[in-house]
């Protein structure tokens, strides 16, 4: 690997072109090539960005030669992709989730294990500080016994959002609200009270846009440590009301709205003064790129230097698993005759 790393992206959605403004920031690194199948999204991101553009994936890999590769594609074929990324030696970064088929989720770490490469999924809620005081606390027990996580998306996506992509809330290569907007909130539910052992109930459906998938939800789980907790994930709210988690224990309570905390106290005290300063953050309630990329930016950054340092980034393919795991429950409940994936 030469001092400056080689960067590839496939994906040159909306989401792939904010990774490249990012990339362009970061020092000791270079673009090297970008991919896309459909053609003009492609020679777009080549004028944009001045770079070379592929329409076929496996020629991006092996003419440009990335060190690492940045995959925002649709979800249905990050895992895929990454394990072609990985046989090839490649460092791979997908955007959440690893994928919608778990799998091949299992077999893309398989893959970057056996070839010695770092696994990186982009949940950058985890890159708040205040939020990492709140994790830690629970972790070493400052919150006693966990009783309760629950987790709202309440958003609003118009019917041109899923029109104007043919994949987009499809089963193949989508699903839908808790699979996309939802995913984030399923990996920070985890995050703080720990894995899930059963959804013991999940009403999804379909209620007002066409799309093959849910656009709204509403599912309890049982934790792994005997606490229970809700899940309501929509897109169907106008105007968009919040992105919320609120957990408590026997010895405290905290809530957060995106990546912020909001509330955070033990044994009845307020300990909001004590956490660090709040990481800018909004949300995407009504529109997807009304965010701060505040968080993507520390996590690219974080792993571009596990792979100079031959570590595990921060969220890795293991951190980023159960929340493919918990959805494929959720699905799996909801809709017992549903494949997920391609």
């Amino acid at each position: 690997m030469t001092d400056k790393l080689r960067i590839g992206l496939v994906g040159c959605g909306g989401m792939g072109n904010e990774h490249l403004k990012l990339i362009a920031r970061i020092p000791h690194v270079s673009l090297v090539g970008v991919c896309d199948q459909r053609e003009a999204r492609a020679q777009r991101m080549r004028a944009q960005h001045q770079v070379q553009a592929w329409l076929d994936y496996e020629k991006f890999l092996d003419e440009a030669k990335p060190d690492i590769v940045h995959i925002c594609s649709p979800s249905g074929l990050h895992a895929l992709q990454g394990i072609s990324a990985a046989e090839r030696g490649i460092h791979v970064l997908c955007e959440k989730p690893l994928d919608i088929d778990l799998k091949k989720v299992d077999r893309l770490i398989a893959v970057c294990d056996k070839m010695d490469v770092r696994l990186g999924c982009i949940f950058q809620r985890r890159m708040s500080a205040a939020a990492g005081v709140v994790q830690r606390t629970i972790a070493e027990g400052g919150m006693g016994r966990i009783l309760s996580c629950s987790v709202s998306v309440k958003w609003w996506r118009t019917q041109h959002y899923y029109d104007k992509d043919d994949w987009r809330g499809t089963w193949a290569l989508d699903g839908g609200a808790f699979s996309n907007q939802g995913i984030h909130s399923l990996d920070q539910m985890i995050w703080l009270a720990g894995p899930v052992a059963e959804v013991e109930y999940a009403h999804l459906e379909t209620a007002s846009h066409q799309l093959e998938a849910e656009d709204m939800g509403i599912v309890v789980v049982r934790f792994a440590n005997g606490a229970r907790g809700t899940i309501e994930v929509t897109t169907c709210c106008q105007p968009d009301l919040s992105t919320r988690l609120e957990i408590y224990g026997t010895n405290g309570s905290a809530a957060l709205q995106d990546a912020t905390v909001v509330r955070f106290g033990l044994n009845g005290e307020d300990l909001m003064h004590t956490l660090p300063p709040k990481m800018e953050q909004t949300g995407g309630g009504s529109d997807p790129f009304a965010i701060s990329l505040a968080g993507h930016d520390a996590q690219i950054r974080d792993f571009y230097a596990a792979v100079r340092e031959h570590r595990a980034p921060l969220v890795d393919g293991r951190e980023a698993r159960p929340s493919v795991e918990l959805l494929t429950m959720i699905y799996a409940k909801a809709f017992p005759n549903i494949k997920l994936g391609v």
